[in-house]
């Protein structure tokens, strides 16, 4: 019994010490511009998933960053200075450029092959300096998986053309300075929130509840705004996050229980970019997103759907499609989209 014990223990203790090894932080002076690829050996450029840089960089580092670390997701710049740099071996295409000082550079997260842009897939999360004057031409196009842009500076920088894209990237800003940023030319379709952004990854057990998951991790509910739910999800839980989680800009609720999402839950969430709906899903009820307006990409819908009601998507107008797999989606409310279905795709 006792070895029964000591098995059940060691595998508890692995399943806590593996996240530690797959995350690997690092954080490093840069005393020269330029000179970033040196600080590291092969493998920790290979593995570095959460990297904090202060001191000195320029475009090279930034390429060096882009090409050459497959696995970062992390990325804190707020403490570096950005050097002025002119050349040809940097982030721009194939073409001698000048990299502006506290800019940062075009191409910096982008590579282009053959003529096809290439965002870095990895890249969740980026800290910019409050001295940075610009996101130059195409810095993130194509990063597909940036949700945070974190940007110390009170007045916006100037955002050139493909730089950023609001259907993916919420913007998180100084307290006291949304109202500059939304006037700021390409800067006026972005969810801005001011503060720090606050990232859950939430268990709720049978015999608990989504608040008390939330107050034990130290949080408060209208703090969140990128929320992972796992186990029970039930109507009252439902409740709070249409009544609480106001700033919420992801969610991922797909290992939950939860089989229908209650009317109005989501609507009128303006920082909603994502969510991911829940395996065992059988009813969308009516205007569950309604006015989400800035929901994008593609929501997939899990086989186990039956049902979805009126207007359950109305308003939401950045988003290009979901799509009914399997053969159980039979009942589909009029207007789901506004005026017309035309979203709604089947794939078998």
């Amino acid at each position: 019994m006792k070895a029964k014990y000591l098995i059940i223990s060691l595998a508890i203790m692995m399943i806590n010490i593996i996240p530690l090894f797959a995350q690997l932080s690092k954080t490093f002076y840069i005393e020269k511009a330029g000179t970033l690829k040196s600080y590291f050996t092969e493998e920790e450029a290979m593995n570095v998933t959460h990297l904090t840089l202060t001191g000195k960089i320029n475009a090279i580092d930034f390429r060096h960053l882009r090409d050459e670390f497959p696995k970062l997701e992390v990325l804190d710049i707020s403490h570096a200075d950005i050097r002025m740099y002119t050349g040809k071996s940097s982030t721009y295409p194939d073409k001698v450029y000048v990299y502006p000082l506290n800019c940062i550079p075009a191409y910096a997260f982008c590579r282009v092959e053959n003529g096809t842009e290439y965002g870095k897939e990895s890249l969740r999360k980026i800290i910019l300096s409050e001295k940075t004057r610009n996101i130059e031409e195409a810095a993130f196009k194509e990063c597909n998986n940036l949700k945070i842009c974190q940007i110390r500076r009170k007045t916006p920088p100037n955002l050139h053309a493909d730089a950023l894209a609001d259907s993916i990237t919420a913007v998180f800003i100084p307290a006291g300075s949304r109202d500059g940023y939304k006037v700021k030319k390409r800067w006026e379709n972005f969810a801005f929130i001011e503060g720090d952004p606050v990232e859950l990854t939430l268990e709720v057990g049978t015999l608990t509840t989504l608040e008390d998951a939330i107050l034990q991790s130290g949080n408060q509910p209208g703090t969140i705004n990128f929320l992972t739910i796992e186990g029970k999800l039930d109507e009252n839980d439902f409740k709070l996050i249409r009544n609480y989680i106001h700033n919420l800009v992801s969610l991922d609720i797909s290992q939950t229980t939860a089989t229908v999402i209650p009317e109005f839950t989501f609507a009128q969430k303006r920082y909603l970019l994502t969510v991911v709906l829940p395996h065992k899903l059988e009813t969308i009820e009516q205007r569950a997103f309604s006015g989400c307006n800035r929901l994008s990409g593609t929501i997939l819908l899990p086989e186990t759907l039956s049902s979805i009601e009126y207007g359950a998507f109305s308003g939401c107008d950045n988003l290009k499609k979901i799509i009914a797999t399997g053969n159980q989606l039979t009942v589909v409310g009029e207007h789901i989209f506004g005026e017309e279905n035309s979203r709604l795709i089947y794939q078998k």
